[in-house]
């Protein structure tokens, strides 16, 4: 008996079992999907073949025949001619007399208004300014500068004036009083005075502290 396995022959392999199982059950769970999914789909399709896109169409129609050539024919031929009228009239009846009222009068009014100004008003105070005003300014300015500075000198003159006369008539002599008179006799009564009153006072002091000793004794309390 020849027991060798044939080289040709393939080898089951041990999974394939568990891939039919796999697949099995992989189909049943998507089976039903898929044919929901494919049914949804056609229905969709024939949805939007047979309903949706002619509601759309026929909507996009009424809106063109009943919204928008009404509204360019509008446009065309009575909007715009009625704005080009309008604009017609606006330009002749305000901008182009508004136009000609600012060459022909505003302007030229304007213009003499602002020569007689200036003829009337500008030109002599610009005249009084500089031949009057600013020199007149300029001389009261350098005189009450020069005058500011004469009566600073002047206040310094009567101040040093005021001291000498003060001192003269009150320091000096209150000085004389107090280096001939004041001093000479506070010296004199330090010495002969308040030093002898000091020295008596330290006696008497003395003499009381001994009498006390006596009567009551050295004993402090």
């Amino acid at each position: 008996m020849n027991t060798e396995i044939p080289r040709s022959q393939p080898q089951q392999q041990p999974g394939g079992c568990l891939t039919g199982v796999a697949r099995a059950i992989a189909l049943v769970v998507v089976l039903p999907v898929r044919l929901v999914w494919d049914a949804l789909a056609y229905c969709l399709k024939q949805l939007w073949r047979w309903v949706l896109a002619p509601i759309g169409r026929a909507l996009g129609w009424l809106i063109e025949y009943l919204l928008v050539i009404p509204l360019r024919w509008l446009w065309e031929w009575v909007l715009a001619p009625l704005g080009r009228a309008l604009w017609w009239l606006v330009d002749l009846l305000v901008v182009t007399p508004l136009g000609w009222l600012w060459r022909w009068v505003l302007l030229p009014v304007g213009k003499a208004l602002w020569w007689v100004v200036d003829l009337l008003l500008l030109t002599p105070l610009s005249w009084l300014w500089r031949h009057v005003l600013a020199p007149v300014g300029r001389a009261v300015g350098a005189a009450l500068a020069w005058a500011w500075r004469i009566a600073g000198q002047i206040s310094r003159a009567v101040g040093q004036a005021i001291g000498w006369v003060l001192w003269h008539a009150v320091g000096r002599p209150l000085a004389w009083v107090y280096r001939v008179i004041l001093t000479p006799l506070g010296h004199w009564l330090r010495t002969w005075v308040w030093r002898p009153v000091a020295v008596a006072a330290r006696a008497v002091r003395a003499a009381a502290r001994e009498v006390r000793v006596a009567l009551f004794g050295g004993a402090s309390h």
